[in-house]
C-alpha cells in the first residue's frame, strides 16, 4: 500500500524541514526590522539578512537530516 508508516514519516520530516527553513528566514527578517527601527534603512542590508536566514535555514535542515 502507498500510505504506510514510512511515507508519513517522510512527509512529516519534509514539513518540519520547510517550517525550519521558513522560521530561520523570518527570524532574520525580524532582526532586520529591529535594526531598521533603531538605526537606518538599507535594502542591501535587508538582502544580506535574508541570505543569512536562507543559509542558516538550509544548514539547520542539513544538520537535522544528517542526525537521523
Amino acid at each position: 500500500m502507498f500510505f504506510n508508516k514510512e511515507f508519513f514519516h517522510y512527509v512529516s520530516l519534509l514539513g518540519f524541514l520547510g517550517f525550519l527553513i521558513a522560521a530561520n528566514i523570518l527570524v532574520f527578517v525580524y532582526l532586520y526590522k529591529l535594526f531598521e527601527k533603531y538605526f537606518f534603512k538599507s535594502h542591501i542590508l535587508f538582502i544580506i539578512f535574508v541570505c543569512i536566514g536562507v543559509f542558516s535555514g538550509f544548514y539547520n535542515a542539513y544538520k537535522t537530516i544528517m542526525k537521523k
